[in-house]
């Protein structure tokens, strides 16, 4: 069997404009097979189930990361918004285009299926991942789909302190170290250290991830929550290069605070009829019009942080800051009328 070309024929599912879930079920279990068989290595051993923590949020044990594949969702709207993120690129008639992957997984996932789509002269590829054993992995799935002759550079490295050589610099930088509301894993400040080092025309998948508070309709079952049940109330967290470089601030000014403002949240008791949940609620737009909206996937599940009480006569009021430490969160205060 020739793999690369399984491969393209297995995940051309994820390009495919109508959207049928059980068709890119089935594609996702084959590509995942092919993947589990050619790494030849067990993940679920305790190496491969080891997070590891570092000062800015855990990197994800190997056989955790593999599984992001199996939310459909989020691996279909990635690729196709970096496939789409590729074209514009290409559009601006480059000679090469260079993509940065940091955190890729023990497969790189999202760009596998985009690799052989394209000339291995027209692409270059930068994947750094820090988990050092999942990077052993990674090394063996490259060789063992005969990738040694595309432009691909591995490093072992954490992309919250990597350095871009400032003659190679990326055109698209793709990050998928996230949980929903933003908790534990290091996206915002791997993105915070990688928009530093790049010009404002880098693309940055995802472009854009806004949490919200939000308030969930009461009496619905959680094993039958759809979209329709929540409703954002105000966002408090905006991670892009637009929201995090103002007009009227340098990108060393910035970054070099590294902090985000502290918001006030008052939700009038009136609102609160009808709910019985208070909310995190995460949105991701991948690039253009490729997002992940609410609990359309893992990243995007709503977080309940506060049970409302019935019959409220006042105001709550929720005070909310995001904070990159140990576990990177949305930190919140909920005050609730007595």
């Amino acid at each position: 069997m020739d793999i690369q070309k399984e491969i393209i024929r297995i995940t051309s599912e994820y390009f495919e404009d109508t959207l049928d879930f059980q068709k890119l079920s089935n594609a996702s279990k084959v590509f995942k097979s092919i993947l589990n068989t050619i790494c030849e290595q067990d993940l679920d051993v305790e190496e491969g189930k080891k997070d590891i923590a570092l000062s800015n949020g855990k990197a994800l044990g190997t056989f955790w990361a593999a599984l992001c594949l199996d939310d459909l969702l989020r691996t279909r709207q990635f690729i196709r918004g970096i496939n789409k993120a590729i074209e514009d690129k290409r559009k601006e008639d480059k000679k090469q285009i260079h993509i940065l992957y940091a955190g890729t997984g023990p497969f790189a996932t999202l760009i596998l299926p985009i690799i052989f789509r394209y000339l291995k002269e027209d692409i270059k590829y930068t994947l750094l991942e820090v988990n050092p054993f999942t990077f052993k992995i990674l090394q063996n799935i490259i060789s063992k789909l005969e990738l040694e002759d595309f432009d691909i550079d591995l490093i072992n490295s954490d992309a919250t302190k990597f350095k871009i050589d400032s003659k190679n610099q990326p055109d698209i930088i793709i990050s998928e170290t996230m949980q929903n509301a933003l908790a534990k894993e290091q996206q915002v400040p791997i993105f915070l250290n990688l928009m530093e080092q790049v010009t404002f025309d880098t693309i940055f998948i995802p472009e854009k991830i806004e949490l919200y508070l939000g308030l969930k309709k009461e009496g619905i079952a959680t094993e039958t929550l759809q979209k329709k049940h929540f409703i954002k109330v105000q966002k408090v967290l905006d991670v892009s290069k637009a929201s995090v470089f103002s007009q009227n601030q340098s990108k060393t000014e910035a970054l070099g605070q590294k902090s985000f403002s502290k918001m006030k949240t008052v939700i009038e008791s009136e609102k609160l009829k009808g709910f019985d949940q208070l909310v995190i609620i995460t949105e991701i737009q991948v690039y253009k019009d490729e997002k992940i909206g609410v609990n359309d996937s893992g990243l995007t599940t709503p977080i309940c942080i506060q049970n409302i009480p019935e019959h409220l006569k006042d105001s709550v009021i929720i005070d909310t800051q995001y904070q990159i430490s140990s576990e990177p969160k949305l930190e919140y205060k909920i005050t609730l009328p007595n």
